[in-house]
């Protein structure tokens, strides 16, 4: 394993770690810059009209960002500056992905862009968040360490 690819998986497994609610696990594809979050939503995830929560779009989205804004930085954790979103239509039970990518980056911010799209892929909603490098060592976080010494264990 490379650096590269080891800071991804750490990355991943903190992101898992503090995923909120068992309503759904998604599945994450990482590159340099980049980020693909699939999943399939689920009853918990819709309101009572059934269509689903403008607060889980906004949360694949922001969670597409900030982990394409994490393979920016491979010391310090990333922080978002600001991140506003733009629902298009509604959205019900189904299979969704949310895909983020660097479109702009200076010394000391990053500006990320995401998209929701639907299994027919119908854009769902777009978002953009800015983010920055935060003062806080990624070794020093439980899971995104832990999971960098499981990698370095000789078996």
């Amino acid at each position: 394993m490379n650096p590269r690819e080891d800071h991804y998986r750490a990355l991943l497994a903190f992101h898992r770690s503090t995923f909120v609610g068992p309503w759904m696990r998604p599945h994450i594809e990482l590159e340099d810059s980049q980020c693909s979050l699939s999943v399939r939503l689920n009853a918990f995830s819709c309101s009572p009209l059934g269509t689903v929560k403008e607060s889980i779009i906004f949360q694949l989205l922001y969670d597409a960002s900030f982990l394409a804004a994490g393979t920016l930085e491979t010391t310090l954790l990333v922080q978002c500056d600001k991140f506003e979103f733009f629902p298009f239509q509604n959205l019900t039970e189904s299979r969704v992905t949310a895909q983020a990518r660097l479109v702009y980056s200076s010394l000391k911010q990053w500006t990320i862009e995401s998209a929701l799209k639907d299994e027919w892929q119908n854009d769902i909603a777009w978002g953009r968040g800015q983010f920055s490098r935060s003062s806080v060592l990624l070794e020093t976080i439980g899971p995104y360490n832990n999971e960098l010494l499981k990698q370095k264990q000789d078996w």
